[in-house]
């Protein structure tokens, strides 16, 4: 088995010390996958305390931390300095301590102060706060406030709690809306504020929670609070601008990591080729059943980690039945949509020893405490490298050892991290990206800053410069009303309600079947593609058709039916160039640009496809309205056209296959930069642009607005480029594939496509080639 040497390698490749990974032999690691690297242990730099309440101190010495990480200790000094603080250091470093001390501290010192615990979901929540009920300080009084919170319960949790551990959902909707009502005091007392797992904050879920922090600056400001934040991230390559933007306030960053770390052995596993010639390979499910299988079948205690609900049971099942009986009863599956009582009694059993082996969505990624676990098999890239990461830190914590196993799915991301493991194991390029500048994300929340509290001029301070034109519209819509040189309010509802913060688009449609039962909703702007009669709707597992789309009402009916079928859309696209922001010059005369765009989509065809053998059953025509939206977006053209040598005529088609091939390769690999979804972003690509008159590619955000992708992929363009022609140099398959260049998200079913142009396209717009393309 060949190995690569990536890092610092140590200690014999086979021995992996006293855990369960103790016996398991040499020949068993290696048919796992190709070892990478052997990551060496990393002892602890440690601390003295600083002088504390002694009942503090009692707590952290019951927990094992009687001397602090040297992060830990430097952090709590800046915040003790008045600073606001990211901590970014690797997982299982004791990040949350950074921010418990100063706040417990403050509570014991007064119980009239408060502290804000922000955190992505609520299991993570209510995990944190078992951990601290335990430690059973006087005078710290915690509690959790969020949906499941009954509602008997919620005045006695404003009036004592001192410690309140909840979501962006809840602050949203209900501390912000009720603050002069119901939270008045705990706002006027409110001293720290943590917001965990900030690295989830990207996109338009980041740019929705920058907002509502800042509106939580705002109001805690007009009840006389000067509250300081504490981050806490993973790696990236940006944690400080994060801070800074989630929050309009200057951070200081603490990213040197004093938390030991056992020793990992790392590997990578690249299912085996079915096809060559179409780079077909075996399932990424059947593969992530096998490692995990295996591993249990061995006693390692291990978890994996999937990227759906539905990989998640499918990987159980699969290894159940490779399991047994008798070994399947120690192995579950885990994901959102379980019981609360379900999760935790796998959760016990977990950290009990009781399970050998858990599937998981990543709703295990976020620091529950399962206990002790020693291997982690990471089923396809989850979205990130720091997501990598995080998963692979689930195992293996303190000095213990651990195997991280790294399954490459059949996509471009995938097969590029697998030949290119450095890029997760070295430097961090990927940038977390948000933006305040979208008035479609920012103009709800003026409407709710304005209920809470009239906006004012120097309001800018809390919302950017781009409050000032977000407000005006407001006036003009009539959504908010001058007077006095204030922006008032005066509808009777709460505009925070009608606000989601995981989309960009406040409409939705709303799916029901034919007992008008609501089972869904899909955005607006998405419906005609998920949601056009004849659409195949999966819930819950369960197949639905689309019997009836109405976009007027909002709403579309369905019927069950059996899960045969899956359907996909033909979309004729328009991008129409509203505003160049930027451009610079690429070689031989091709330019890059970005700016402001109108995209437009009609849904014109469906196919019907059979899921057991994906058989074409048919092509239907449909006729639905256009979806239009303003967006953000970069475009590259190329020189004229030009005939080929002896006069005769291009082949548009082949031209234009090798254009939309390489927007296809670009965009597969841009979400290692910009760290987000490849449905995030929008492409197109067009032999002759009505504006620009020269060949275009266009990549652009997928979302009203925009979120600051195309602008990461303006600013690194050439660094993709060079890693997507990498990848499709390498790619085995003769003329292209969905390791390389076909897109599970082609509105156009890929077609047409030109793998071998595409390299062309590449080269020539990175300078490495003369020759234009089509020759």
């Amino acid at each position: 088995m060949r190995s690569r040497d990536i890092g610092r390698r140590s200690g014999s490749p086979g021995q992996l010390g006293g855990s369960s990974l103790a016996g398991l032999p040499r020949r068993s690691v290696e048919s796992l996958g190709e070892t990478v690297a052997t990551l060496p242990p990393r002892e602890a730099t440690l601390a003295e305390p600083p002088e504390m309440p002694r009942e503090l101190a009692r707590a952290l010495s019951s927990m094992g931390a009687k001397r602090l990480y040297s992060h830990q200790l430097e952090a709590y000094e800046r915040v003790r300095a008045g600073e606001n603080v990211i901590v970014a250091t690797a997982t299982a470093s004791g990040k949350s301590l950074c921010y418990k001390i100063p706040a417990f501290e403050n509570a014991l010192e007064n119980p009239s102060n408060r502290a804000l615990f922000l955190y992505p979901t609520k299991a993570l929540a209510q995990d944190q706060l078992q951990k601290i009920s335990k430690l059973m300080l006087r005078g710290v009084h915690p509690a959790t406030y969020d949906r499941d919170t009954p509602k008997a319960l919620r005045a006695e949790v404003r009036k004592r709690a001192n410690v309140i551990l909840t979501n962006p959902d809840m602050l949203n909707v209900a501390l912000l809306p009720s603050h002069d009502s119901l939270w008045a005091d705990f706002f006027r007392n409110l001293k720290i504020i943590a917001v965990d797992e900030a690295h989830l904050l990207r996109g338009v879920f980041g740019s929705h929670v920058a907002a509502v922090l800042r509106r939580l600056r705002r109001v805690a400001e007009l009840h006389g609070a000067d509250p300081k934040f504490v981050l806490t991230s993973a790696t990236i390559a940006n944690p400080l601008e994060l801070a800074e933007v989630l929050t309009g306030v200057p951070f200081t960053l603490v990213d040197n990591d004093g938390a030991s770390s056992g020793p990992r052995r790392v590997v990578f596993r690249n299912p085996p080729l079915k096809d060559e010639e179409k780079g077909d390979r075996r399932s990424l499910l059947t593969e992530g059943a096998f490692v995990f299988s295996k591993l249990v079948a061995q006693g390692v205690r291990t978890i994996a980690f999937a990227k759906s609900r539905k990989s998640a049971e499918l990987i159980y099942r699969y290894a159940a039945d490779r399991l047994g009986p008798e070994l399947a009863r120690r192995i579950s599956p885990y994901r959102a949509g379980y019981t609360i009582r379900e999760r935790r009694e796998i959760e016990g059993r977990l950290f009990r020893g009781e399970m050998l082996g858990v599937v998981s969505t990543n709703a295990l990624e976020l620091g529950v405490d399962v206990g002790a676990l020693d291997a982690v098999v990471c089923c396809g890239y989850p979205g990130s490298v720091a997501s990598i990461w995080q998963q692979w830190g689930r195992a293996g914590r303190a000095k213990e050892p651990s195997l991280a196993v790294y399954i490459a799915g059949r996509d471009s991301l995938d097969q590029y991290l697998y030949e290119n493991p450095e890029k997760v194991l070295g430097r961090r390029v990927e940038a977390a990206r948000l933006t305040l500048e979208n008035s479609y994300i920012l103009g709800p929340h003026l409407l709710a800053a304005a209920y809470e509290a009239p906006l004012e001029d120097r309001d800018e301070e809390y919302f950017g410069y781009a409050y000032g034109a977000v407000v005006e519209d407001l006036v003009e819509s009539g959504d908010l009303v001058e007077s006095g040189g204030r922006m008032h309010y005066t509808r009777g509802d709460k505009p925070a309600w009608d606000i989601s913060l995981r989309s960009a688009d406040s409409g939705s449609v709303l799916v029901a079947d034919r007992e008008g039962e609501v089972i869904g909703s899909v955005e607006a702007r998405r419906a005609p593609m998920d949601l056009h009669p004849g659409a195949t709707y999966l819930h819950r597992g369960r197949a639905y058709e689309v019997e009836d789309l109405n976009l007027a009402a909002h709403n579309a009916l369905v019927r069950r039916v059996p899960n045969r079928y899956y359907t996909r859309v033909k979309v004729d696209t328009d991008v129409e160039i509203l505003e160049e922001s930027e451009k610079r010059d690429l070689p031989n005369g091709a330019a890059l640009h970005w700016g402001r765009v109108r995209t437009t989509d009609v849904v014109t065809f469906y196919k019907k496809i059979q899921v057991q053998d994906s058989r074409e059953i048919g092509v239907f025509p449909l006729d639905l309205p256009p979806t239009t939206f303003e967006t953000r977006g970069l475009w590259v053209t190329l020189p004229p056209l030009s005939p080929p040598e002896g006069n005769t005529r291009p082949n548009f088609v082949e031209f234009l296959g090798s254009l939309h091939a390489a927007e296809h390769a670009f965009i597969g690999l841009l979400p290692l930069f910009a760290m987000c979804d490849r449905g995030d972003i929008g492409g197109l690509s067009i032999a002759m642009h009505r504006q620009t008159r020269l060949p275009t590619i266009f990549v652009y955000d997928g979302y009203p607005g925009g979120v600051g992708i195309s602008e990461r992929g303006y600013d690194t363009f050439e660094e993709v480029a060079r890693d997507t022609l990498g990848v499709l140099a390498r790619c085995p398959c003769k003329k292209g594939c969905p390791a390389c260049v076909q897109s599970p998200k082609c509105g156009n079913w890929n077609e047409p496509l030109s793998k071998d142009g595409a390299l062309k396209v590449l080269r020539y717009l990175l300078g490495q080639v003369s020759r234009y393309p089509t020759l």
